[in-house]
């Protein structure tokens, strides 16, 4: 199933969700949900598999989250189809030399032995950036193969370069992706800032642009918005006269008054807050000329602060000047026409900051399927620019196109000659695996995998650097036609594969965790409160089956 995914001229596989109907043989599922992905990351996350082995490739991805617990580009994968494959591969192999006798433990020493060799090749042919731009904007481009995005693949490459110079490795906080269907995918662009597409400014009479903002963040729990103080339910007032209510709404006027006269000496042009802002507050700050947005995602606070320097206020007395961020422009857009509603959609954007620590990207003509799997690819693309420009043992890039592959089996296979006979034949079918990726890679672009091997495994032994450049299909020096792969993500491929597969070689035999007959009387246990414990579990249990 993933090994179609691999390569830059992969398949797509079509997910379907059916929920159950019935027992009934002829009972007919309806169908839910329905994707159609390339990403390996989403088809293992999507699959049901119910085999323990099915959790250790979960595993293998990255942190394990269950449920809906994933926040959007906490976690980046990259590279997992061909982690699978390529466990695959050696799991296949060691069935093999299982079968000609040899223990799992001497399959696992050739196994290691040949990963030694992967990371020492690694760490030599490891090529670090000189300049942060040239090999940044190949390897971004290589990781978005598959995704041609409207035939914009280098334009987009190019964004994911500068945003990676901007702010490193992204995360949740520091990078963001927002598509909008307007427009096309040639009107994408890097936002320097950063793009609330759920909050729209709070009154009709505010500025809907601001140039050269000073922006303020309201972000306490108790008091991260501007509205008067609640009342407990059995709050009670006994009023002796009219006046004094009068003197309650003069009192909470004032209060309003001073607090919006606060933030109008602090000099801020723009102020949001993550709770609400009252009627009273949004026509005073409207008649200040000031723009002001309610109920902002915490995230969305905490990219804004990255962006403009500006520091999240806890408490509304604590307004100063030194608290405020600087943005060169704050619009609202209005992008979508929605059809059958009054009101349509409306983006903020906040854009020109100076050297921000949190940039976004804005991927415009996106809809359908692009549109739920293109924030993954750009999030891999700027991860990929990001460890290419590092300068260490695993950061820079290596020769993609199969030549890195090529040249660690080749060493490897060298390497094996000086092992014993039977850490020997692991090392070799180590090399096997290795190959195979390359098989799989060029046999998704329609090639002969046979004949194109054959003759760069000829070719790639005169020069280490010459692999196929698909979809053309030549052979040739891979680093002058810009097709790189990043050296961390090649790491991670063989040592996950590695891992997983000893994992499971090391696996002796599935024993059956259902006891039967009474548990151990109480009064003989070594550990009575233990003991009794267990006991009173299996009593009160249906089931005998101790891991439930």
């Amino acid at each position: 199933m993933f090994r179609s995914t691999v390569g830059p001229q992969s398949m797509d596989v079509l997910l379907l969700e059916t929920p159950s109907t019935g027992e009934s043989e002829d009972a007919r599922a309806e169908i839910d949900e329905y994707a159609v992905t390339g990403d390996g990351a989403h088809l293992l996350q999507s699959l049901s598999v119910e085999h323990p082995v099915g959790e250790l490739l979960e595993r293998s991805v990255g942190p394990y989250r269950p449920g809906d617990t994933a926040v959007d580009g906490k976690d980046i994968y990259d590279g997992v189809s061909s982690k699978v494959v390529f466990a695959s591969e050696l799991l296949v192999n060691a069935v093999g030399l299982l079968e000609q006798g040899l223990h799992p433990q001497e399959i696992i020493s050739g196994y290691r032995a040949g990963l030694e060799v992967v990371e020492s090749t690694l760490r030599s042919s490891n090529i670090p950036d000189a300049d942060g731009r040239a090999s940044a904007i190949d390897a971004a481009r290589t990781a978005l193969t598959g995704n041609d995005f409207g035939k914009m693949r280098d334009e987009i490459a190019k964004l994911a370069a500068a945003a990676a110079r901007e702010i490193g490795e992204p995360n949740e906080r520091s990078f963001d992706v927002t598509t909008v269907r307007y427009g096309s995918i040639r009107d994408s662009r890097l936002i320097e800032g950063t793009v609330l597409d759920r909050n729209t400014v709070v009154h009709q009479n505010m500025p809907r642009r601001v140039s050269d903002a000073t922006v303020l963040l309201l972000g306490g729990h108790d008091q991260g918005g501007l509205q008067d103080p609640d009342v407990v339910d059995d709050f009670e007032v006994k009023l002796e006269s009219p006046d004094v209510l009068g003197t309650f709404e003069r009192t909470a006027a004032n209060q309003r008054r001073e607090l919006v006269d606060q933030i109008v000496q602090s000099g801020a042009d723009v102020v949001l807050t993550q709770m609400g802002i009252s009627s009273h507050y949004q026509q005073l700050l409207a008649d200040r000329g000031i723009m002001a947005i309610r109920r902002v995602h915490p995230r969305n606070l905490q990219r804004l602060s990255l962006a403009t320097g500006a520091t999240i206020v806890k408490n509304n007395h604590d307004i100063d000047s030194d608290q405020l961020g600087y943005c060169g422009s704050v619009v609202e857009r209005e992008i979508e026409q929605r059809k059958h509603r009054r009101k349509h959609r409306r983006i903020v954007v906040f854009d020109g900051c100076t050297d921000p620590d949190s940039v976004t990207m804005l991927l415009c003509g996106t809809f359908g399927q692009l549109e739920s799997q293109a924030p993954r690819e750009v999030r891999k693309a700027v991860l990929a620019a990001a460890q290419s420009t590092r300068d260490g043992a695993s950061e820079g890039v290596v020769p993609g196109g199969g030549a890195t592959e090529m040249a660690i089996a080749r060493r490897v296979r060298r390497a094996a000659k000086t092992q014993g006979s039977k850490s020997q034949l692991a090392m070799n079918e180590y090399a096997s695996a290795l190959e195979s990726l390359v098989r799989t890679l060029v046999g998704n672009a329609g090639l002969d995998p046979l004949a194109t091997v054959t003759d760069l495994r000829t070719a790639n032994r005169k020069n280490s650097n010459v692999g196929v450049v698909l979809p053309e299909g030549d052979i040739t020096e891979t680093l002058e036609a810009g097709v790189v792969d990043t050296t961390a993500t090649k790491k991670s491929v063989y040592r996950s594969g590695t891992d997983l597969t000893t994992l499971v070689l090391r696996v002796d035999d599935a024993l059956d965790a259902t006891f039967e007959g009474d548990t151990v009387d109480t009064g003989d246990a070594v550990y009575r409160e233990p003991a009794e414990r267990h006991k009173e579990y299996v009593e009160d249990a249906d089931s005998r089956t101790i891991w439930e």
